[in-house]
């Protein structure tokens, strides 16, 4: 793994929550940013069925986000999970989510509030970008997704679950 990032005291506590539940780690280079990809399977259980999603993780330490980076980032995130999603085992039920988490104490205004928008989701794949502002020490996603059902709701307790830097 790559110990730039990992020496990032904020990647490393994701990390280990993400080891917790058998999450995969490799280095992967978006244009001029080193990230680190985590891929896992969780299982959405209600009633009717059980959905499994297959997730991939992208984390990369940044010194400052625009919106402009942060939509780039995270369209390129969901277009490797969609050329990626192929390696995971199927089930009848399945989706994609694509967690594209950027870290930095320097975020634009515009960048905060387009991560709050509706999260995009197309043929099952979805995708949920995330900040987490480490002066604030707060994760900025879309709130909209807790107060959801299903599966939308899942991904927002998953968020929760691994991202939150109140959980380390």
């Amino acid at each position: 793994m790559n110990t730039n990032l990992m020496e990032n005291t904020h990647v490393s506590a994701i990390c280990e929550q993400l080891k917790q539940d058998d999450f995969k780690f490799k280095e992967e280079k978006f244009d001029y940013l080193d990230v680190l990809l985590a891929t896992g399977v969780q299982y959405n259980m209600s009633w009717l069925k059980t959905t499994q999603v297959n997730i991939f993780t992208f984390m990369g330490v940044v010194e400052k986000i625009s919106m402009e980076f942060a939509v780039a980032y995270s369209r390129m995130a969901l277009s490797y999970a969609m050329k990626n999603h192929k390696n995971f085992p199927k089930q009848m039920n399945n989706i994609t989510a694509s967690f594209p988490l950027l870290i930095s104490s320097c975020i634009d205004d515009d960048a905060k509030q387009w991560i709050q928008q509706k999260p995009k989701s197309q043929l099952g794949f979805h995708e949920m970008p995330i900040i987490l502002d480490t002066d604030n020490k707060t994760l900025l996603f879309c709130n909209e997704s807790t107060r959801r059902s299903g599966n939308k709701k899942f991904l927002a307790g998953l968020i929760q679950k691994y991202f939150n830097p109140t959980n380390s």
